[in-house]
């Protein structure tokens, strides 16, 4: 977040003729929009209706505050989790103003009283792109990249994907612009539908243009000149610079969290500065600073009740262990004696063993907070089929597997859950519905899905002394070793399935 508001299109101009004798009403006002931003946060775990009208009182005076946008999206959701209903026909009918910030708001407003509904979230994209082109006081660039991300992920979680709504999140992103995004989101329209030739051939030329987009280093962005334009003070756009450089030396990482740290201390109850601090702190990559951060985020979420704080120094303490597990693991592997070994292997089994109690316990604590993300419960699930509990993991990954990010490995792990339960069948159409789902051959993820295909059925045609069941197995397996020769231990099991066959049809005949 950030880079986006800071450039506007080059071609703003040419693809709207009257946008530079348009203007927003709207003005940043910080010290109107605080104390309403306060009061949400001070009444978001217990009343969430008001809350809800306190943080669009305050986006009327400081519309671009990123912060208080997540922090509303997190009241919202808990809202809905509570049993709050979408705002009225009338009240949904309302435009808001004529003022693009205005319509925003009020479409905010009506996304955070119905927080699953893509459409909704698609028209805050809009009017903030709308916004944005008008206003280069305001910084609504980033709220348009931030909620049209989501806009595209409830698009896809819906029961009925809308693919003209996948195409128009595309054109809003190339307005951010964001050329990556917009191909991501023209691709799941062509997922939808991969018979539309024309619309194919649209996201090959968006994805040749984002290439060479990134070939270039976007040098268009840099063309456009409107970076920073209103930072006058040489001190202040130094710092700025430090901020955002791609590659900063240690001494820039220490000198802006020195900086960070200083404005934090002058008032540690402000959150934009300490997630300032936090951002600054990451940038360096070592445990202290990530310690620190934690300490920080902490309070922050013990202060603001917003879970998403946890949500971010819990992602942190997860990477730490896995660096640990990592480390165990390379020892062991690294050990020069037989009692090195073996206590290497005991520590890295202990290691991973806490990292997985301390992860299902935190997911399962999204999926209670979050419960319609189904990415949420997909790693939930994950954690879950890994500590044994196959019966709970049946349940997450059935529901995750409606997942477009995650569908066709929830539906591997689905089968394996059902193997693991000796319901062979249910592992065969499962894992097929996986592989109908993936429409790549010959990645990771095909491979994986066509050799637990290949391994269900071949103990099926054992079990059932199935001959037909066991060639089907057998040309599944050719398919692997035919794409991939090396791919686990395929050599040997095609031989193994072909005694199978061979056994069967002596029987048979």
């Amino acid at each position: 977040m950030g880079i986006f508001s800071s450039f506007k299109s080059k071609d703003k101009n040419a693809d709207n003729a009257d946008a530079t004798e348009k203007s927003s009403s709207v003005q940043r006002e910080i010290r109107k929009a605080k104390p309403w931003f306060q009061r949400a946060q001070d009444v978001s775990a217990t009343n969430h209706d008001y809350a809800i009208e306190c943080f669009i009182n305050g986006f009327k005076h400081e519309p671009d505050s990123m912060n208080m946008h997540e922090a509303l999206r997190d009241v919202s959701l808990k809202r809905k989790v509570a049993g709050g209903k979408p705002a009225g026909f009338m009240e949904q009918m309302k435009s808001g103003g004529s003022d693009p910030v205005d319509k925003m708001i009020h479409a905010e407003r009506m996304l955070a009283l119905d927080p699953v509904n893509a459409k909704l979230a698609r028209d805050v994209m809009k009017y903030a792109i709308a916004a944005d082109e008008v206003n280069d006081d305001l910084s609504m660039g980033e709220v348009a990249h931030w909620v049209g991300q989501l806009a595209m992920d409830l698009n896809s979680q819906s029961k009925k994907p809308d693919k003209g709504m996948f195409i128009e999140i595309s054109d809003l992103f190339q307005k951010v612009p964001d050329f990556a995004l917009a191909v991501a989101a023209l691709r799941r329209a062509v997922n939808l539908t991969p018979e539309d030739t024309d619309l194919l051939s649209r996201l090959k030329n968006l994805e040749a243009e984002e290439y060479a987009r990134r070939q270039q280093g976007d040098s268009d962005k840099v063309e456009a000149g409107d970076f920073r334009k209103n930072i006058k003070d040489a001190d202040a756009q130094s710092a700025t610079q430090q901020d955002d450089a791609v590659t900063k030396t240690e001494r820039m990482i220490n000198e802006s969290i020195a900086r960070r740290r200083a404005e934090f201390e002058e008032d540690p109850a402000d959150v934009d500065r300490g997630v300032k601090l936090v951002e600054a702190l990451l940038k360096k990559p070592e445990k202290e600073a990530e310690d620190e951060a934690i300490v920080i985020l902490r309070k922050i979420w013990e202060q603001t009740g917003q879970y998403r704080f946890k949500v971010r120094f819990t992602d942190i303490q997860m990477r730490q262990m896995t660096r640990i597990v990592k480390g165990l693991l390379e020892q062991a592997r690294n050990a020069q004696t037989p009692h090195e070994t073996e206590a290497s292997r005991k520590a890295y089994e202990e290691a991973l063993r806490r990292q997985l109690q301390f992860e299902l316990k935190e997911f399962k604590d999204r999926v209670d907070n979050y419960p319609t993300d189904m990415g949420l419960r997909f790693e939930y699930g994950r954690r879950l089929f890994l500590t044994g509990q196959i019966d709970d993991a049946i349940s997450e990954f059935q529901q995750a597997k409606s997942d477009p990010k995650h569908r066709a490995l929830a539906h591997w792990y689905l089968a394996q859950c059902y193997l693991k339960q000796q319901w062979h069948e249910e592992a065969i159409n499962t894992v097929k519905q996986g592989i109908e789902l993936h429409p790549v051959n010959d990645d990771k993820v095909a491979l994986e899905l066509r050799y637990l295909l290949m391994d269900a059925q071949y103990h099926l045609a054992k079990k059932n002394r199935n001959i037909e069941l066991a060639r089907e197995s057998q040309q599944v397996a050719s398919g692997i070793l035919q794409t991939n020769i090396n791919f686990k231990d395929i050599k040997d099991r095609i031989n193994q399935i072909k005694v199978l066959v061979e056994e069967l049809a002596q029987n048979n005949g």
